[in-house]
């Protein structure tokens, strides 16, 4: 019998700083704020949004970046989920919940994963964006 070397598993926190490394010139907008705020909650076990942190600071930028008409004015993914892991209250390993509640929240563009007034949701989830990343992270936490 081979001996196997238990890795350890990949944080939220982690994923989130994958997610700045691949696509971390994107402008932040609120689909990506709504996933960095649902993946905040998870990694810190929070029922509702907190009123500081990464989930805030995302949610502000989506909102001044709507307002900007250029790109290169905009607050992007590495400078809000940049060392996410130093930056979150707390950290966990992510499961496939989190990754359901984060891929909702993607794709409604809102932390519950419901859809706005008017809004609808999104077709699919940001290649290399923070759902994708969170997914991968699960999927290898928790093979099938």
């Amino acid at each position: 019998m081979a001996h196997e070397e238990e890795r350890a598993a990949i944080t939220i926190g982690e994923a989130l700083e994958v997610v700045a490394n691949l696509v971390g010139d994107k402008p932040v907008d609120e689909s990506d704020a709504a996933a960095i705020q649902a993946a905040e909650m998870r990694a810190i076990g929070a029922t509702s949004p907190p009123v500081t942190g990464l989930g805030l600071q995302a949610q502000s930028a989506a909102m001044v970046n709507a307002r900007r008409i250029y790109d290169k004015d905009k607050t992007t993914l590495a400078e809000v989920i940049g060392n996410a892991t130093e930056k979150l209250e707390s950290d966990k390993p992510v499961t496939r919940r989190d990754a359901e509640k984060v891929r909702a929240a993607e794709l409604q563009g809102d932390v519950e994963g419901l859809v706005g007034f008017g809004d609808a949701p999104k077709e699919a989830v940001t290649p290399g964006g923070v759902a994708e990343a969170i997914a991968t992270a699960a999927t290898i936490n928790q093979p099938l």
